[in-house]
């Protein structure tokens, strides 16, 4: 009986009811289509970091050695002491840290970059499942595994052997180069023993610092997601000026012009419209309710109490959230799946994938585009659609929560 009436009722005053159903609709898909595009940025922002299995990268800007031959240390990757790499290792929210040596060999007829990793997510383990040749490296191994790119443009092959440092490394395997990004990207990787044994030997490295074999230059950090700024913050206090520590914040930053894409901003946006929304389903519920004060009178006299009518217009008010909101979810879907992806393009910092500038073969293109699928968050949905359908009953509750109106001063004149 209320359902029938009710429905018979919205389909009386359709016009009404279709502008109160698409102004809940209009609010669901601003608020599940932003937060879709927010996620997604996000997911764009943190996919160059990720590649390395880590979530933030630290390093640390050193000076220029006396004499560019050998093994040298690249500028921004300087000597990072034992006593920072620890500190980092006891912040709150850090999963685990992963030392690493980068390198150049500089000789009159070649240059190659050489990173040496320790094992875990974020080290031999994230080389193992980019492998397309040969086999992986363990952390006791002294061997080493190739860029595809580097291999192929130097015809190496896996079995044979590469000179590094005056010492003769085994070709393990080959790496594929374009699932490995370009964070961090070398053209040798080795484990970290050996790559420390070099860097202590390597006299361009001890002219400007004391590495020890137990030493490292680069630092690859998993965090809870959680706590990523503060341990970015306190990483960056306590390193100071020379400090180098880029995570997706970095490029966050560095995009910071794409207002509509941010997280902060869709939120904002969607409560604006919410809020407007919210604002019209009041004035359209205030509007249905003066437009029959008679109706409701006439109620009142045969005998209908006000609980009764009250709870009447609340089965209409849910009627046309439930339709609103089913119509917006369906809606945002449907936009999601028709955008289909988002492409972000980074400038990727030379920090992070350094190259000598002086040899025109070492250049590197620093430009990432990054495509990713435009997903909807199903909790985000759900909590549009509580939302909308709380807005649309709180607006009928609030007016009928006035004091009944006397329906004899109504039908006097009938």
């Amino acid at each position: 009986m209320w359902l029938n009436y009710a429905l018979r009722e919205l389909l009386f005053r359709r016009s009404r009811s279709l502008v109160t159903v698409l102004s809940i609709a209009v609010a669901v898909i601003a608020a599940v289509l932003l937060t879709a595009l927010a996620a997604s940025y996000a997911r764009a922002i943190r996919a160059p970091v990720e590649t390395v299995g880590a979530d933030v990268v630290v390093q640390i800007t050193g000076d220029i050695p006396p004499k560019l031959e050998g093994l040298v240390f690249p500028h921004p990757n300087a000597l990072v002491p034992a006593a920072a790499t620890a500190t980092i290792g006891r912040m709150a929210g850090v999963i685990s840290v992963t030392r690493g040596v980068y390198m150049w060999e500089l000789a009159p007829d070649h240059y190659q970059s050489v990173l040496g990793i320790e094992d875990g997510e974020a080290g031999l383990g994230s080389l193992s499942s980019r492998l397309i040749a040969g086999k992986p490296l363990h952390p006791g191994d002294r061997a080493i595994l190739l860029d595809s790119d580097f291999a192929s443009k130097n015809g190496v092959q896996v079995g044979a052997e590469l000179d590094i440092g005056g010492t003769k490394f085994p070709v393990a395997g080959i790496v594929d180069a374009a699932r490995g990004g370009k964070v961090v990207r070398a053209d040798v990787y080795m484990p970290l023993a050996p790559a420390q044994e070099l860097a202590a030997g390597a006299p361009m490295v001890q002219a400007l610092y004391p590495f020890r074999r137990d030493d490292a230059n680069l630092l690859l950090v998993k965090v809870d997601r959680q706590t990523l700024e503060s341990v970015v913050d306190r990483t960056v206090a306590m390193l100071g000026k020379k400090g180098i520590v880029s995570s997706e914040l970095s490029f966050r930053e560095a995009l910071s012009g794409v207002l509509f894409l941010s997280q902060r901003m869709g939120l904002i946006v969607a409560v604006v419209i919410g809020v407007f929304a919210a604002a019209f389903v009041l004035r359209a519920t205030a509007s249905a309710i003066a437009e029959r004060r008679r109706e409701l009178a006439v109620l009142q006299a045969v005998g209908w109490p006000w609980r009764l009518i009250r709870r009447q217009v609340l089965i209409e008010n849910g009627m046309l959230a439930l339709a609103g909101v089913a119509l917006g979810v369906l809606l945002a879907v449907l936009i999601a799946a028709a955008l289909g992806h988002i492409s972000v393009t980074l400038d990727l910092p030379w920090d992070l994938s350094s190259t000598p500038h002086f040899i025109p073969d070492a250049t590197l293109d620093r430009t990432q585009t990054i495509t990713v699928p435009i997903t909807v968050p199903w909790e985000a949905a759900v909590i549009a659609a509580a939302g909308g359908v709380m807005v649309a009953l709180a607006a009928a509750l609030a007016l009928a929560a006035s004091p009944p109106p006397q329906p004899w001063s109504l039908l006097r004149s009938e």
